[in-house]
């Protein structure tokens, strides 16, 4: 009973993790869609679409390393919970690079 609930539950996290992940990609994808969309707009300045962009990509990021720390959770090797690892820590970087760039523009 108690590994039925174990199995149960890594698949819970597992899914929802899937689904944070998607749910940031299309975030991702739809924040591109509109800054691509403002652009051509002369309303908008491309540093005020490059800062918003810029932003919720960030944001985006976020939400994807969250979900990758609940798949590592779950992982069922250590060959996974490296590769994660890794693919975590470029997310991280990435991030990093694009607030230093936000605080430029900013600034």
């Amino acid at each position: 009973m108690f590994k039925n609930l174990v199995e149960t539950m890594a698949g819970f996290v597992l899914n929802f993790g899937l689904l944070i992940e998607y749910i940031a990609i299309g975030f991702i994808v739809i924040s591109v869609l509109i800054a691509l969309g403002k652009l051509p707009m002369k309303k908008y300045t491309t540093e005020s679409v490059r800062r918003g962009l810029a932003r919720k990509l960030i944001f985006g990021l976020e939400l994807i390393i969250a979900a990758d720390v609940l798949l590592v959770t779950v992982a069922k090797s250590f060959d996974e919970i490296i590769q994660l690892g890794a693919i975590v820590l470029i997310r991280i970087m990435l991030g990093y690079a694009l607030r230093k760039e936000v605080a430029e523009i900013i600034h």
